[in-house]
């Protein structure tokens, strides 16, 4: 993982359980014994130089001559490694039950991050979270000062469906106290979104989701 750049002074840190939620998607470096981690039913991978081997598939990243560093898969029909997106920065990756989709958790800033869904057959990519932004913006209207940021979990087992969370990562204020207040305004709520185009076909709005949390 490439270095961060340091937090602006005015960004107070949240409670341990903000702190420990994104630290799961953005705080594992490539020296860290882990590099995959298993959230509902899916693997994620952080791309690093060496190969990261698991059942059905291999994934790496390597720095081209042309300065870009780009993530490779190779799944076991595969004769060659495919390249099918470019890191600049930190990115997870889970590949979808049926091997042909990539869910990805792009964060090429340390206050943006995107999610992002390739389809292997074609190589093309789409930004799937849009959708669910707008919809969690005009819902829930947290507060201009949190910072949040949509980050992928799961796809359905048909791979037709992705599951996001809104993940508050900390509070643009100047004090403790008032980051205190204002993180209590936070409001964990989830989002069921077509992986194809993005469409929002389900808002959760609580912290609590079932184990089968897709549609049929």
């Amino acid at each position: 993982m490439r270095n961060k750049s340091p937090s602006p002074p005015l960004l107070t840190n949240l409670s341990l359980q903000t702190v420990l939620s994104f630290s799961v998607f953005l705080i594992i470096s490539p020296t860290s014994a882990a590099q995959n981690v298993r959230q509902r039913d899916v693997t994620w991978i952080w791309p690093v130089g060496e190969i990261l081997r698991l059942k059905g598939c291999e994934v790496k990243e390597e720095l081209g001559s042309d300065g870009v560093t780009k993530v490779y898969i190779k799944r076991d029909r595969d004769e060659e490694w495919i390249p099918f997106y470019v890191n600049e920065r930190n990115v997870g990756v889970a590949l979808g039950h049926r091997k042909q989709l990539v869910l990805i958790n792009d964060c090429p800033a340390t206050k943006f991050c995107k999610v992002m869904r390739v389809d292997l057959a074609s190589r093309k990519s789409k930004q799937i979270d849009l959708r669910a932004i707008r919809m969690y913006r005009r819902n829930a209207r947290p507060n201009n000062s949190l910072i949040f940021i949509p980050q992928a979990y799961a796809f359905s087992p048909d791979d037709k469906q992705v599951l996001i969370n809104m993940e508050h990562i900390y509070t643009s204020v100047s004090t403790a106290e008032m980051a205190a207040q204002l993180s209590k305004t936070y409001k964990n709520w989830w989002y069921i979104v077509d992986s194809t185009n993005g469409r929002v076909l389900r808002e959760y709005p609580t912290s609590k989701l079932p184990r089968r949390w897709w549609l049929n």
